[in-house]
């Protein structure tokens, strides 16, 4: 985070336990050595192979043969958007599963037809709006009709992550919506490529008394704010329930904190890194006692800003994990929590090149 008092500085640092071999043992450090903590892992980025065309072949193809994740790698995740773009595409996403859910609340199962017309208001070509029963069974599912009255609860992608589940889970929530990440398909017979999806779902009412939930999504969406601050809201939450037991779902790479270049990190309120699944040999290590004395100065503000305001960005410039050293712009949300015990940690995560 050097960049935020100047032009970044370079050192380099030898990062214990790490693995020999490329440049992974040694890296630069820019700025401020909060940076370090926010570094991502394409080891956590699973192998997958590609997605079935409708929820109805997925069924029959929740344990696929591994000898196959190998013969159609995930794609990349998408090239950056500028800041204002990214942003734009998930507000209108999130203003379009609320209208499609104040649907639902005010007209309730009627709305469903609506759903289902293939050029009409809520499905044009790959945007269309996908509703589940509080069973988790699919109602409207405009791609492939087939696909209703299929049961999501089991849905995994081909990495196995159950993403079904993490839809469930997220309408359970208090808040009712939120953002569930995963490796899908395009709705075309022609594309078989595995891309990163961005669902958002909100829990709603209907008239008649039963409670679904409307959902829709990005394929291959750029990386925006809005997705890194809820997943660090929803891991605060964590914390806050749990305490140091969260930390267990916070590490699983099939759990809904990791996603493209993403992930959550946990700092102790003196600075020791607490939780750091893309480089736990670092953890133990004090982010304010590092050898250069500006790291520490740039460490120490950014820790105090969030521990008194409760919440906070920083931006620093860092390389993109699994690429070269090639220094990229990264900014990352922090936020204060408090345990059930009383132990006051900082939990944050951050997204590469948002200009």
């Amino acid at each position: 985070m050097g960049e935020l008092n100047g032009a970044p500085r370079q050192s380099a640092l030898v990062l214990p336990g790490l693995p020999p071999g490329g440049r992974r043992g040694v890296l630069p450090v820019v700025g401020a050595a909060l940076a370090l903590v926010m570094l991502g892992s394409s080891g956590l980025r699973p192998a997958i192979a590609s997605i079935p065309p409708s929820p109805l072949e997925l069924q029959s193809e929740l344990q696929p043969d591994p000898a196959a994740f190998a013969q159609a790698p995930a794609s990349a995740p998408a090239s950056p958007a500028p800041a204002a773009e990214a942003d734009a595409q998930v507000h209108a996403l999130v203003t379009r599963v609320d209208a499609a859910a104040a649907e639902v609340r005010s007209r309730g199962e009627a709305a469903f037809p609506e759903f289902r017309k293939r050029g009409g208001a809520w499905f044009q070509g790959e945007d269309y709006i996908v509703v589940l029963g509080s069973d988790g069974r699919s109602v409207v599912y405009p791609p492939d009709p087939r696909g209703e009255g299929l049961n999501y609860r089991e849905f995994q992608d081909l990495s196995g992550k159950p993403f079904g589940r993490q839809i469930l889970e997220v309408a359970d929530s208090a808040s009712g919506r939120g953002w569930v990440h995963y490796q899908w398909r395009r709705p075309n017979l022609n594309d078989r490529r595995p891309v990163w999806k961005a669902t958002y779902v909100e829990s709603v009412k209907a008239p008649s008394g039963r409670t679904y939930m409307v959902l829709s999504g990005l394929y291959e969406p750029p990386m925006a704010k809005a997705f890194v601050v809820d997943a660090v809201d929803s891991a605060a939450l964590l914390l806050q329930e749990q305490g140091r037991q969260a930390f267990a779902a916070l590490r699983d790479p099939s759990g809904p904190f990791f996603y493209q270049d993403t992930y959550i990190f946990v700092l102790a309120r003196d600075g020791t890194l607490l939780l750091n699944p893309g480089f736990p040999a670092l953890e133990g290590r004090n982010i304010v006692s590092w050898p250069d004395p500006a790291e520490r100065a740039n460490a120490a503000a950014s820790l105090q800003k969030v521990l008194r305001d409760g919440s906070s960005w920083a931006t620093y410039n860092w390389p993109r994990p699994g690429t070269t050293a090639l220094l990229e712009r990264k900014k990352t949300y922090l936020r204060k929590v408090v345990t059930p015990g009383g132990e006051v940690m900082v939990v944050g995560s951050g997204l590469y090149a948002l200009p």
